[in-house]
């Protein structure tokens, strides 16, 4: 063994590890060592090339408030200069605090938090939580959708092909379709459906063993990863009636759509309803340090007093994370960002649909504040998908990935890489009207290869 503190760190160096040492995630693993980021601040980020690019993905919807913001890296060096971490077993002002926080800011009666260390482990905690209030096994989950790469959480994460290699766990499994009004599985439009995808979740229910088998129902309340798809207004306040009448507890994943992201705190304040159980992640500390929650009501919570909390983690309420987040979560307040998500949001989403307008290979433009997705077709009027479902998994020539490469060819980072045909825009919540500008001209550029496919097929 060489003497640890003397290893090579070269530029060919560093090279070499990312290609021999490092798993890359979600990919084939590459044969040269992707760019490399040296610096960041704001909605911008430096290369080791020393070029300074765009980024319009907040870093896979997780850095609202933008890089190295001066007040959250004094906090996370206060905290650290004090008490890093300790045995959850013990309380920390950190942690306390900072329950204390997520209960004023969620909706409804939610208030008893388990803090842990990203959004997968938030979504396995809620599980568990689901399958011990209820005492019944059977999970329902939507196409379509992603909620983390941990056992339980990837096997409710159906519809993406990713979890294909996923051997099944942590729950029975029950699958439903998306309110994906743009390729609507039953065939049906909005708003003559009259639902028909929330009424099929209550027949399913039945068919499934109603209140004695079915636990609890996971979303997204705007589906990201796998296609940024808005729900009608209707269907949430729809859906909560359907499970209060079979006792079936609502889980709301809002890691990505938490902490502004859709110009609301979080998305399921846009329809005025109360999930039983909601998880969150990304936004709550903004990529500065990994920290995820889920958090109940106050009868859920109130459970446990009477019944063992079967869940736990060495690093569960972390004292350096959760002082993170005390240090971020204010921000969004006293800058008004959750405004600027929705006020921005608004026009980005304009824009886009100008996009729409000049490109053959956008076939739908949809969002939410500033979680706005361009869907990538071969024709606008088949609809007929840019690149196949499984085209994240397998090797070959990928359209969307030559989009994703122009993207960075230009100076700009987006959610290109993702499995869906969709083109993820989502940049941080400190964006300028001209920032937005900026980074809709170099998509406009980008796109063009996404068009001269679908030109010669479409």
């Amino acid at each position: 063994m060489i003497n640890l503190k003397t290893i090579a760190s070269g530029k060919e160096d560093l090279d070499r590890y990312e290609v021999e040492n490092n798993f890359q995630s979600w990919s084939y693993q590459p044969d040269r060592s992707p760019p490399r980021v040296v610096s960041a601040k704001g909605v911008r980020f430096t290369t080791e090339d020393g070029r300074e690019r765009l980024d319009f993905s907040s870093c896979f919807v997780s850095h609202n408030i933008g890089h190295q913001d001066p007040r959250v890296i004094e906090a996370i060096c206060r905290q650290a200069g004090t008490l890093t971490s300790f045995a959850p077993s013990m309380s920390t002002r950190p942690r306390a605090l900072l329950t204390r926080m997520l209960a004023e800011i969620t909706p409804g009666d939610l208030s008893r938090s388990f803090v842990s260390l990203g959004g997968a482990e938030a979504n396995e905690a809620a599980i568990k939580i689901c399958h011990q209030v209820t005492g019944r096994r059977k999970i329902m989950t939507r196409f379509r959708s992603y909620h983390g790469g941990t056992t339980a959480s990837m096997t409710v994460s159906t519809g993406d092909a990713r979890s294909w290699a996923q051997v099944l766990g942590g729950a029975e499994l029950i699958r439903v379709p998306q309110p994906y009004c743009y390729r609507c599985m039953f065939g049906l439009t909005y708003p003559d459906c009259a639902l028909r995808c929330v009424k099929y979740i209550d027949e399913v229910i039945a068919l499934e063993g109603g209140g004695e088998k079915v636990a609890g129902i996971i979303f997204e309340p705007v589906t990201g990863a796998n296609g940024i798809i808005v729900p009608p207004p209707e269907y949430f306040p729809e859906l909560r009636g359907i499970c209060d009448k079979w006792g079936v507890l609502m889980i709301a994943d809002e890691v990505m759509t938490g902490f502004g992201r859709t110009g609301k705190w979080f998305a399921m304040n846009h329809w005025d309803v109360v999930p039983d159980i909601m998880t969150m992640a990304k936004g709550m500390t903004c990529g500065y340090l990994p920290l995820g929650a889920t958090i109940v009501r106050k009868h859920i919570g109130d459970h446990f007093k009477d019944h063992f909390f079967s869940h736990g983690a060495t690093y569960a309420g972390h004292a350096l994370g959760c002082a993170t987040a005390l240090a971020v979560i204010p921000i969004y307040q006293e800058d008004n960002l959750i405004e600027n998500s929705a006020k921005m949001g608004a026009y980005l989403l304009d824009r886009a649909r100008e996009l729409q307008e000049r490109h053959a290979c956008v076939g739908d433009v949809r969002g939410m504040g500033l979680f706005v997705g361009l869907e990538l077709v071969k024709n606008k009027k088949t609809k007929e998908p840019l690149i196949p479902l499984d085209a994240k998994i397998r090797p070959g020539t990928n359209p969307k990935l030559e989009i994703a490469k122009r993207l960075g060819e230009l100076g700009m980072m987006a959610m290109a890489a993702n499995p869906a045909n969709v083109i993820a825009m989502a940049p941080p919540l400190i964006i300028s009207k001209a920032e937005i500008d900026e980074g809709v001209a170099i998509m406009d550029k980008a796109l063009e290869a996404g068009d001269a496919y679908a030109e010669k097929i479409g």
